[in-house]
Parts: structure tokens; sequence; C-alpha cells
């Protein structure tokens, strides 16, 4: 009985906690990292400061939470199922879908939108480390695309940067409430990126005639 209340406590803990971040990542967004403050979560939350305090160590711990959670839920949604029998191009992909819709969340935008320069150099690397390990993931699968024959790009890292920069971009305008799904957006972006990795329509000069 102790372990279970034990297990029911630490429960509420997460939740709760969680619910910090999903707030704290809403507000970082619509006010900006430094105009945000405690006050302002602990506002919407309807609780005290050293509610939130109980929960976090400071705003800067907040945020690096919120980005590294991201992070973490991107890496628990690619590793859902193998990708081991799927091209190269289809691998890519599955992986801008699953990144698209991560980071048209609340703590995706979050990561989007907030700059990492307002975390400290400890935290601020280690979450570049982070981002730099999917990266290299995306850039290894557009390699074995060009071997495979299924994307046709003269730079794998100009074109992974690219791709990056185009989904990263959605959060800066996108609304819940808007005309197109985090899917219908995600799409779009490949439907673009799909004919440059193909190599597009006709890769050969055109002439005047």
């Amino acid at each position: 009985m102790l372990w279970r209340s034990a297990d029911l406590r630490q429960e509420q803990h997460d939740k709760k906690r969680r619910l910090i971040l999903v707030t704290a990542a809403r507000i970082f967004t619509d006010l900006g990292f430094h105009k945000a403050t405690i006050d302002h979560i602990a506002a919407a939350l309807e609780v005290t400061k050293p509610t939130i305090y109980y929960y976090i160590e400071s705003k800067e711990d907040i945020l690096y939470q919120i980005t590294s959670q991201a992070l973490a839920d991107l890496d628990q949604a690619l590793s859902a199922d193998s990708d081991a029998n799927l091209s190269a191009i289809e691998r890519l992909e599955r992986f801008c879908r699953i990144y698209g819709r991560i980071i048209l969340t609340d703590f995706g935008i979050c990561l989007a939108v907030v700059s990492d320069r307002s975390l400290g150099p400890a935290s601020r690397k280690k979450l570049r480390l982070l981002k730099k390990e999917f990266e290299t993931r995306v850039r290894r699968i557009v390699e074995d695309g060009r071997k495979d024959g299924s994307i046709v790009v003269d730079d794998a890292r100009m074109f992974t940067f690219a791709l990056f920069g185009a989904i990263n971009w959605a959060p800066q305008w996108y609304s819940s409430s808007g005309a197109l799904s985090p899917d219908e957006i995600i799409s779009s972006v490949l439907a673009i990126f799909r004919k440059a990795a193909a190599g597009g329509a006709d890769r050969r000069p055109r002439t005047s005639s």
C-alpha cells in the first residue's frame, strides 16, 4: 500500500510539473522569454509562486525542461516503430512528418520560437548537442538517399539545413485555429522538398527559343 501511495504521489507530481511546463511554454511563446515571469505562470495556473518553485528551480530551468522535453518526445515518437525496410526518401518523409507534429505542439513551438541563447552556457550546450543529434540523423538519411538514388541533391548538409529551416519556420505563423492542420502544413513542405530531392522536374538547362 505504501508503494502504491508513493506511485500515485509521483504521478500527481509529474502531471502538475507538466502542466506548469505547458503553461510556461505558451506564455514564453506569447510574451517572449525575457518579458515572461514566474508571476505570469503562477497567475495563469491560479497558484502561488512558491508552488511553482516547488516543481522547478528557475525560469531558465523551465525553458530547458520544455525544450529538452520536446526533443525527448520526438525521440520517443521516432523510436515507436522501425523504418529499416523503408527507402531513404520514405525514411526522410517519416522523420519530417513526426518532427512536424512535435514542432507544432506547445513544447515544440517554444523550442522553435524562443532562442536557446536565453539559456545559460551549460544548458545551451546540452540542448544544442541534442539538436545536433537529430540534424546528424537526417543528414545520414539524405546521404543514404544519395547512395540508393532516391534522393538527388548535391549537398546533403545544406539540404538538411534547408529542410529543418522550412519546418522550424512553421511555428512562427502556425495557429491551431488556422485553415491548415499540422499534417497539412508538413505535407505542403514535403511536396516542395520531395521535388527537390528527386532532382526537380527537369534538371536540364533551359534554352531560349
